[in-house]
């Protein structure tokens, strides 16, 4: 099984609400289309449709603001961004199922406790492609928590061969360089290792906390971080060819 991970960076606007950014998702999709995999999960984030309402009503924090109109607002705003993704994955006969992260996850003080994978290879041995996303959870300890994409893929990765994450950036930086292959030993990134990070951060933690995650995955999966705003490079990535991006290894 591939997890790949369609970033809210690249499905959408993040400084306007609401934004699908639908012609980047019409060429995603079509790359995977193209691409020869037969089993595999979709995983996307928030953007612009989750991450205000998140930060709103501080749903990743442990005293989240009116939390039950969060939950319920935040949800709604996900679900819209997902069926958006649904409408393109259709167009192009790539036959998905919907499933919340929120439905399949439970957390603990923040930190994801446990997934159902066995509902995601429920619907992979029908043949359909599960979607899943990042998403307001419940939390044993908080009542509500944000559980993110990344979450999601972590989750999911002991029954994968190889974890794709999909961003608007090349790969990760270090001292100002791309790295072909980012090592525990690198972590954690300073400010001034990715150019043009600091109006990247959102609500998830920004890309130390995504790295941090790349870097668990990578015990389970091979792990890459590949830029979706270039044409064909997920392609070449799920076909296994060469192609600009950092695996990333612990």
């Amino acid at each position: 099984m591939i997890l790949i991970k369609l970033g809210g960076s690249v499905l959408t606007h993040k400084d306007k609400e609401y934004s699908f950014r639908t012609n980047i998702a019409k060429r995603l999709v079509k790359e995977i289309k193209e691409s020869p995999l037969e089993e595999y999960v979709i995983v996307h984030g928030g953007g612009s449709f989750g991450h205000p309402g998140a930060e709103k009503y501080k749903l990743n924090s442990s005293e989240p603001l009116n939390p039950k109109e969060g939950l319920a607002r935040v949800q709604r705003d996900m679900r819209r961004m997902n069926n958006r993704l649904l409408d393109v994955l259709l167009d192009e006969e790539i036959w998905s199922v919907s499933i919340p992260g929120g439905l399949i996850t439970i957390f603990d003080e923040g930190e994801l406790e446990s997934i159902d994978d066995g509902l995601i290879e429920r619907y992979i041995s029908r043949g359909n492609i599960p979607v899943t996303f990042g998403d307001v959870t419940i939390d044993k300890k908080r009542g509500v928590t944000i559980c993110s994409g990344d979450d999601i893929m972590k989750g999911l990765s002991k029954n994968a061969k190889k974890a794709v994450f999909v961003s608007d950036v090349d790969g990760v930086y270090k001292d100002g360089e791309l790295q072909k292959t980012f090592t525990q030993e690198m972590y954690p990134l300073e400010s001034s290792d990715h150019p043009g990070s600091s109006g990247k951060i959102d609500v998830t933690g920004g890309m130390n906390k995504k790295v941090r995650k790349m870097l668990d995955i990578s015990t389970e999966a091979e792990t890459y971080l590949v830029n979706g705003e270039v044409k064909n490079r997920l392609k070449k990535i799920l076909k296994e060819e060469e192609v600009v991006c950092t695996e990333v290894k612990r």
